[in-house]
């Protein structure tokens, strides 16, 4: 059996299992549930180290688990261009603060016969830092854990989970790991300046398109705002859930929270965050 061990330093989620726990029950606390009768069929989560992004991960991945326990949960990670092939994650198990999480490994030859995968290699964090979020708030769950690339390819890697799922008879939710606009000098991009008016560009005019085609469940159109405004830097894992999330039934969709970096440490240099749930 093959483990994969923690690559990330313990400032992007804690080392240990108790300031794990610590950490999400204080980011959950007080979140109101989806209304009765929702359902569920995943979600759209920031990426950044906890300390400006992991409430809103942590809340998205908590409300959709007051509603479904599925059997599997898929992430989807991005960080990849437009020609790159999706990268799968071949491992048996993962390491977490809070104990190994278990690979769906029946999904790795069934993918391979759809979708032209290479093996994911360590490093990324768009899917790592959010592991003690599925391993706590679904703990007898698997993962089957893709990176997708910037491409249309991301919406067939989706369709191409839940038609395993269904193939293996698998209840299964969808994750995509995606941040929005990294704008400042950090980045190499300012076009409105700094200061005031260019967060609230940011917010109002370049962030908002990725998130409005988000909420419309429209794949393709989150692809091409993000192409076109360099709003999101993993579109495709984004992309990749979304359309997964369609082909399980989902039509709607509620907005969690939108904020940034500047929010939490105002800078020159800082990145957008959305929150999602997938919903029917």
């Amino acid at each position: 059996m093959t483990t994969r061990p923690r690559v990330l330093p313990a400032g992007w989620y804690p080392a240990s299992a108790a300031a794990c726990r610590a950490e999400m029950e204080k980011y959950v606390a007080g979140v109101t549930p989806l209304p009765s009768g929702t359902k569920v069929f995943g979600g759209i989560v920031p990426h950044a180290g906890w300390y400006f992004s992991g409430k809103l991960a942590a809340q998205v991945f908590y409300l959709t688990s007051l509603i479904f326990k599925p059997q599997v949960v898929c992430v989807f990670g991005g960080h990849l261009g437009g020609t790159s092939p999706p990268l799968l994650v071949t491992e048996d198990a993962w390491e977490t603060p809070l104990g190994d999480l278990p690979l769906a490994t029946e999904f790795f030859e069934p993918l391979k016969r759809l979708l032209p995968l290479k093996a994911e290699y360590p490093g990324d964090n768009t899917i790592e830092v959010q592991l003690p979020f599925v391993k706590h708030f679904f703990p007898k769950a698997k993962l089957l854990a893709l990176r997708a690339p910037h491409s249309p390819q991301a919406l067939e890697v989706g369709e191409a989970v839940v038609a395993v799922a269904q193939e293996l008879k698998l209840s299964l939710l969808t994750f995509g790991s995606t941040d929005l606009t990294h704008y400042g000098p950090n980045y190499g991009w300012a076009p409105k300046g700094f200061g005031a008016g260019a967060v609230k560009w940011v917010k109002e005019v370049n962030d908002k398109r990725f998130v409005d085609e988000t909420l419309k469940l429209d794949g393709a159109g989150m692809l091409a705002a993000a192409e076109t405004d360099q709003s999101a830097c993993s579109a495709g894992g984004a992309a990749a859930a979304v359309a997964a999330a369609k082909k399980l039934g989902a039509t709607k969709t509620r907005l969690v929270d939108y904020y940034t970096s500047y929010d939490v440490m105002p800078g020159d240099s800082f990145v957008g965050y959305a929150g999602v749930v997938l919903t029917g």
